[in-house]
């Protein structure tokens, strides 16, 4: 009769016939077989299987090398060893080689370098000077200051002007009154 410890255990057959269960698994397996005729049948086709292949699997055989060493021997004495050439960064590389928190630190450097020189440059980084100019007025009271700077490319430029004075109030004539100033 079929059963859920029936499917669990099929699952499992081939790795019992190969010895590759774990030995609780094993026991669980074995427990099983000598209640249950369904699955001790297909264990014995799972051995059945496993001798067929093991009859008709042969020992390879051992390859000849008795050809093969003489002609090497022969070009290993025959052949000029070549100098090794060592790549241009090698030089620079070994100073590093064995010290890892080194190679980290110049693989980050080089890095940083790299990604600097790529970077995009702003405009307003380099942007241009801004000049001062005060202006007389005909008022001893008053200023006016003129901030200016010089356009690029893409700005055009901007002028500023200030104009600093009394609180007080002037008549069109240019005389002060305190009548006017509430």
């Amino acid at each position: 009769m079929w059963s859920l410890s029936c499917a669990v255990v099929r699952s499992r057959l081939e790795r019992h016939t190969d010895g590759a269960l774990g030995a609780r698994g094993a026991r669980f397996v074995a427990a099983h077989l000598t209640g249950c005729s369904d699955c001790k049948a297909a264990s014995e086709k799972w051995v059945h299987l496993r001798s067929l292949v093991r009859q008709a699997a042969s020992a390879p055989a051992d390859p000849d090398w008795s050809g093969f060493w003489p002609p090497v021997r022969a070009r290993i004495v025959s052949e000029e060893p070549r100098p090794v050439h060592e790549p241009w960064w090698v030089p620079f590389w070994k100073p590093v080689w064995g010290h890892p928190r080194l190679a980290f630190g110049a693989a980050l450097l080089g890095v940083l370098v790299v990604a600097f020189s790529f970077w995009p440059v702003d405009d307003a980084a380099f942007a241009s000077q801004v000049n001062v100019q005060e202006v007389s007025a005909d008022d001893p009271d008053r200023s006016v200051m003129v901030y200016s700077s010089r356009g690029t490319n893409h700005d055009p430029g901007v002028t500023v002007i200030w104009v600093f004075g009394s609180s007080e109030a002037h008549d069109a004539d240019g005389d002060d009154t305190d009548s006017d100033v509430p």
